[in-house]
């Protein structure tokens, strides 16, 4: 049944497939209602099949710190930390 009062809000935006099924897979094991909705249509992944359709996932907003919480980890292994040699060379020429 639609609830139509639903307040939802979106914790993850991602146009990659394993990031989707973690995410899902995460938020089912918890037990976080959650909604899927594309941003693009499906006519433009046929054309070119390199793009991928970008999705957002959306929890309950009262699940949503929890969902926050599970879904951080898997946001935080696809960052890039800064280069180490970028920071520490240039505090090391200041400093000398």
């Amino acid at each position: 049944m639609f609830e139509p009062t639903l307040d939802l809000v979106v914790v993850l935006e991602t146009n990659d497939r394993i990031h989707l099924a973690f995410a899902k897979g995460l938020l089912e094991e918890a037990g976080i209602p959650y909604f899927i909705l594309g941003q693009i249509a499906t006519l433009v992944q046929d054309v070119d099949g390199f793009l991928h359709k970008w999705v957002r996932v959306q929890v309950p907003r009262d699940r949503e710190a929890e969902a926050r919480e599970l879904l951080d980890e898997l946001l935080q292994a696809d960052t890039i930390p800064p280069e180490a040699g970028e920071d520490g060379g240039t505090e090391a020429g200041e400093k000398a």
